[in-house]
């Protein structure tokens, strides 16, 4: 047993697919990196609750959320940890209404994400592509979703 656990700020993601099969990416007004729409978790919040919350102030799209693709944990430049949860969505909706947080967004091919994402981010892309999305970077699931606090709807 490890003394040293993780101690951080949960993330939710989304990769959401348009009916094209683009997602959509958004620039960063902090620093002006390209980024999967999503964030942090109020507390009690749900993650699959959480992130149809930051998808709507972000973006205002409609989205349907679907698998978690991927997990990955890091320490940020804060020296704080930090856990980010990625989810398959769809959305039948392209205008993006941005927040104050970004400044342009972008519909792209998954394959174009590569050059733009972080690495974990280009990992979610391609999970989310996969016929039968398995999540990557963590072992899948198998709890039945019925209590899994990463599966909560509400």
């Amino acid at each position: 047993m490890t003394d040293n656990l993780l101690h951080g700020t949960v993330s939710v993601r989304g990769v959401v697919f348009n009916p094209r099969g683009r997602c959509v990416i958004l620039k960063r007004a902090s620093d002006a990196e390209w980024e999967l729409p999503g964030g942090r978790l109020a507390p009690d919040e749900a993650p699959r609750a959480g992130l149809r919350r930051e998808l709507t102030e972000e973006t205002a799209l409609s989205v349907e959320v679907d698998d978690i693709v991927a997990a990955n944990s890091w320490i940020n430049d804060d020296n704080t940890d930090r856990l980010a949860i990625h989810y398959r969505c769809n959305t039948a909706t392209e205008p993006v209404d941005l927040s104050a947080e970004h400044t342009d967004y972008r519909w792209v091919s998954p394959g174009a994400t590569a050059s733009v994402l972080c690495e974990s981010q280009v990992e979610a892309v391609a999970a989310a592509t996969k016929p039968t999305a398995q999540m990557s970077g963590a072992s899948h699931c198998t709890c039945g979703a019925g209590d899994c606090p990463l599966h909560a709807e509400s």
